[in-house]
């Protein structure tokens, strides 16, 4: 009876306790990268459980590491070499060897996916510093910052010349978010009284009348599905992108030539030998495969592609060699900074549709809207960018 009695009293401890143990919710943190604080919403607060800091997925793009999700899972990443699956319906996490690593799982909450932060700093080689915000800058309550520090020494600004920097910006952003109805306090700006001054920090450029055109080859790499899905989403953003598909193409993947075809996007020939008949042989295919014709071609730069008689045949050449080319050795970072940015110039961007390609996509896309890139489709009426057929 006695045995019964200490359980019982057990069981009613720990239903007490649970509330407390399993309680998380998002945690009005301040969060910085570097030398820079972030705002104070939601999209940027930790998510605090088990003494862990979740934080969501895109803030770590300040420190280099890009992500990307989908409703299986989210990718963080540096590289093709380095990157980490957080797979959200079970809850595994894997690295780029295939390991499973003992890490938390990902937390889905209001639409939002966290990610640990000790483990994904101590993966990827940054790290972070957590500071109380003094009660001269804020009184009403104790509130602390994160701060991510970059591993390339990107933070030059010590604690004490950050909190005089951001001390109005600080004090302002807390009053904002707990009462935002009443609140009539400055729109924040970094402020206090300190003899250093915060980084200069320039607009970004505009390169809008700089046109980009965004195609895709080699639809049998493995990336076509995800690049389909991945431009869904950017439907209202972009005007149609152009996929080129070879024989090889139709004859092992007609189903998802067809589903290219049905969303709306331009279809080409992408040329293996340069010639007219094979041009021919291949339109052949395509017709049969999708009942579309075109006339717009392109091809590897590397190979000798018969110019003038596509170009008697009324065929669109579109010459690689003047397009600006990324497979799975590029970075973002890399095709981002090769990207036209003087006034009336235009590049055809040509991507090779692998997983790869699939991961960067969304951070080039992103980049594009950023600077307010023109992008814009190849049809059978633009003026293809070429060397000069008339010189082939």
């Amino acid at each position: 009876m006695k045995k019964t009695i200490v359980i019982i009293i057990l069981i009613s401890i720990m239903a007490m306790m649970l509330p407390v143990l399993s309680q998380a919710a998002i945690t009005p943190f301040f969060i910085a990268v570097n030398d820079t604080l972030l705002p104070f919403n939601n999209d940027t607060m930790p998510y605090v459980v088990g003494g862990e800091y979740f934080i969501p997925h895109g803030v770590f793009r300040g420190v280099g590491v890009w992500s990307i999700a989908s409703t299986e899972y989210v990718r963080l990443y540096t590289g093709a070499n380095q990157y980490v699956d957080f797979y959200t319906s079970g809850g595994t996490v894997i690295d780029q060897d295939g390991a499973t690593l003992s890490w938390p799982a990902a937390r889905r909450v209001s639409g939002r996916i966290y990610v640990p932060l000790r483990q994904i700093s101590e993966f990827f080689g940054f790290s972070y510093q957590i500071q109380s915000v003094g009660r001269d800058i804020i009184p009403q309550e104790q509130m602390w910052v994160i701060r991510m520090l970059s591993a390339d020494g990107s933070a030059w600004i010590n604690w004490q010349t950050f909190f005089g920097i951001y001390g109005t910006t600080l004090r302002n952003a807390y009053n904002d978010y707990f009462s935002p109805a009443t609140s009539s306090s400055p729109s924040p700006s970094p402020g206090g009284d300190v003899s250093a001054s915060p980084p200069t920090v320039e607009p970004p450029p505009i390169y809008d009348d700089v046109t980009i055109h965004h195609s895709f080859y080699d639809i049998s790499a493995g990336g076509g599905e995800a690049i389909l899905d991945l431009l869904d989403s950017y439907s209202g953003e972009f005007d149609q992108f152009c996929f080129y598909v070879s024989e090889i193409d139709i004859r092992s993947n007609p189903g998802i030539i067809r589903k290219v075809s049905s969303e709306g996007y331009t279809i080409g020939i992408w040329l293996l030998e340069g010639t007219l008949d094979e041009y021919l042989r291949v339109s052949s295919l395509l017709f049969e495969a999708t009942k579309i014709k075109t006339m717009i071609v392109s091809s590897d730069f590397e190979i000798e592609v018969e110019t003038a008689r596509l170009n008697r045949y009324g065929v669109i050449y579109w010459d690689s060699k003047e397009s600006l080319i990324y497979d799975d050795t590029f970075s973002v970072e890399a095709v981002t900074e090769m990207l036209p940015q003087e006034s009336g110039e235009r590049k055809n961007l040509l991507s090779v549709c692998s997983e790869f390609t699939a991961l960067m996509l969304v951070d080039i896309l992103s980049y594009l809207l950023e600077y307010e890139y023109m992008v814009e489709g190849i049809t059978e009426t633009t003026v293809p960018l070429l060397r000069s057929i008339s010189q082939e």
